[in-house]
């Protein structure tokens, strides 16, 4: 009422309780749509449209003339979102689950119920007989502690807390294994790409910050950057052939890295892109021990394999 004054004393012709768009994560959907040009959205404000309106029209006008948003947009573009979840029962039980949440206590760590299961990776099974508490992210079914052996996680889990959790030590633990030690860590939820063509090189060399199109076999971890230097992907490019590439990115840039290659590889480039995240898993061995451990239990021949593994892709 403060900024519109005449709301005061104008009064209530009509009440009208109308349908309201919520999202799955209780946030907006915004920016230019990856499959199709000057295609712009402004959309999922979640009951507080009149309140944000102001602001997300600015950003979109500016973003639409100067051709980059001024603002960082990473949680609200439109294209964070996955295919997947425009399946209609997803969306009705996870939006109906996010709005119950709304003025809910929002305490830290809370998993989400709804819609789970919906992507697993080859090694969800062994995982779970292992004890795995087990997480959305980006809607794959990842690891986010163990139980001790012979426990049940859930019951651990389901006791929520505003200070450190029940299983708090074990994470701790894993933590402190893997900055002293060394891990096995399943992240199949990491994006994956192929990029091949005969200018797929060419290509990845200029989108990317770093020279990735060496020699065969050699991993070069990047950046993809904005013409004023502002991150848009963090990934590695692996050249497995003079012509062939992969690109692992975070999970939650799965449509952003596809739509920004389409977008920068040139017009006249001959290389394409292809989404094979679900076709591959991802097991990191991390940890300061990790290159010692990898020198006992490979050989050349090993490496070599795994490279002309992925060629054939």
């Amino acid at each position: 009422m403060s900024r519109i004054p005449i709301t005061v004393t104008a009064g209530v012709k009509t009440f009208f309780c109308g349908p309201e768009s919520f999202t799955p994560d209780g946030r907006p959907i915004v920016g230019e749509s990856p499959e199709l040009r000057n295609y712009w959205v402004a959309a999922g404000l979640n009951s507080i449209g009149i309140l944000s309106g102001g602001g997300v029209g600015r950003l979109l006008a500016n973003w639409m003339v100067t051709g980059s948003a001024d603002q960082d947009i990473t949680g609200i573009n439109v294209d964070r979102t996955i295919r997947y979840q425009v399946n209609p029962q997803y969306l009705r039980e996870r939006v109906t689950e996010s709005l119950g949440n709304t003025y809910a206590l929002h305490y830290p760590h809370k998993p989400t119920k709804t819609c789970r299961n919906a992507r697993l990776g080859p090694l969800y099974h062994r995982l779970r007989e292992k004890g795995a508490f087990f997480r959305d992210v980006s809607g794959w079914e990842s690891p986010d502690w163990y139980a001790p052996p012979g426990q049940d996680p859930n019951p651990i889990a389901a006791e929520l807390s505003w200070g450190r959790h029940k299983w708090f030590p074990l994470w701790e633990a894993e933590h402190k294994a893997v900055r002293e030690g060394v891990i096995l860590m399943d992240m199949s939820f990491m994006n994956k790409f192929i990029v091949q063509g005969r200018d797929a090189g060419k290509a990845l060399n200029w989108i990317s910050a770093n020279n990735v199109d060496g020699m065969c076999g050699k991993i070069t971890y990047t950046q993809w950057l904005e013409a004023d230097g502002t991150l848009e992907a963090d990934l590695t490019v692996t050249k497995l052939t003079p012509e062939k590439f992969l690109v692992v990115a975070t999970d939650s840039a799965q449509r952003h890295v596809e739509a920004w290659f389409e977008r920068h590889k040139g017009a006249d480039s001959f290389a394409t892109i292809t989404d094979v995240t679900s076709g591959y898993a991802q097991i990191n061995m991390q940890g300061p021990y990790s290159r010692k451990l990898m020198q006992e239990i490979t050989s050349d021949e090993d490496i070599c394999w795994t490279t002309e593994a992925f060629s054939s892709i």
